[in-house]
């Protein structure tokens, strides 16, 4: 079984972290399959923003529109929901049902984009993903959290991802964080900034 591998950015990955990004992956950049999960950046034109971003920086580092899936989970029915006129429907496109883990385990990576954590973190256990991603990744499959999908993967509310114990804030604009703290203290990631996981391995890049 593959080592889980994290990037819990502030604002995005860095040249460095794209370097680690690529040799983690160890495939040529325009055969990676990427799942984007914009969930969190659409209440707000800002939000929205960073989500064009996300997707242009994907592009320039060689990653094919082809090769991205835009997953949004508002379009997801919720779990528990038993389906009345859609029931003789076998066979619903992914986009538009809960991805399992055997799905995203044919994607190289997962991207969760930033904007509102509180939704965020409601729309994932609406749907029922956050247990379906967390399986995938402990099982290898790479998350790239930008703000919110980094503060959904830590410690920061109940219900997230829970890869590490402490809560992250991003987009710090007060003394700069160069160690991690030795208990589940509050990481400050300041943009440019990263938690790195890889296997139990938790490091600040």
């Amino acid at each position: 079984m593959k080592k889980r591998s994290a990037f819990l950015t502030s604002d995005g990955l860095s040249e460095k972290m794209k370097a680690m990004f690529f040799e983690r992956i160890g495939k040529e950049p325009d055969t990676i399959k990427v799942m984007v999960v914009p969930t969190a950046g659409i209440l707000s034109d800002g939000a929205r923003e960073g989500f064009a971003v996300c997707l242009s920086e994907l592009m320039t580092m060689g990653i094919k529109y082809d090769n991205i899936t835009i997953y949004n989970l508002e379009s997801v029915i919720s779990k528990n929901y038993v389906r009345t006129y859609s029931a003789y429907l076998s066979d619903i496109p992914m986009i538009a049902r809960l991805v399992t883990a055997e799905d995203l385990a044919s994607y190289d990576a997962v991207l969760i984009s930033g904007g509102d954590v509180s939704f965020l973190t409601e729309e994932m256990n609406r749907t029922g993903f956050a247990s379906e991603l967390k399986k995938a990744v402990e099982d290898g499959l790479i998350y790239v959290g930008i703000s919110a999908g980094s503060m959904v993967a830590a410690g920061t509310f109940e219900g997230g991802l829970g890869l590490i114990e402490n809560p992250i804030i991003p987009h710090w604009r007060n003394k700069k964080m160069t160690v991690l703290p030795d208990d589940n203290a509050e990481i400050h990631l300041a943009d440019g900034q990263a938690v790195y996981i890889c296997g139990e391995k938790v490091e600040l890049l």
